[in-house]
């Protein structure tokens, strides 16, 4: 169960995750995935740092976004991802891992590099 902050940035979109005992699924998640990825921003930032772990099911969400996104020329960036489910976004395929990162300064260092996406261009 999440609770999901978002933020628009000039370059990203950020979604902060937190615990939540309101919704028993994940569809807060679902929501700001869905409306983060309909801007025109290169990637979407997900800080996990108020977390201790992540649902089966926040994890395949996650998953599936970042396939969806890197088939835009665009990347779901994972901050402070707890370490009990780091493995879950590791040793995949390109097109469907995130990118997992340290921090939000990583976050921003590696989001320079990122090519203007396709959807910016519309």
């Amino acid at each position: 169960m999440l609770d999901v902050h978002r933020e628009e940035l000039p370059k990203s979109y950020l979604l902060v995750l937190a615990p939540s005992t309101a919704e028993p699924d994940e569809l807060k998640l679902t929501r700001a995935l869905h409306r983060a990825s309909r801007s025109a921003k290169r990637a979407i930032w997900v800080d996990c740092s108020l977390l201790d772990h992540l649902s089966t099911e926040a994890i395949d969400l996650l998953l599936a976004y970042a396939y969806m996104l890197h088939c835009q020329a665009r990347r779901l960036v994972l901050c402070h991802v707890p370490d009990k489910v780091r493995h879950h976004f590791l040793d995949l395929d390109e097109e469907s891992q995130p990118l997992v990162v340290p921090s939000l300064l990583d976050a921003e260092y590696i989001s320079r590099d990122l090519p203007p996406s396709s959807a910016s261009a519309a």
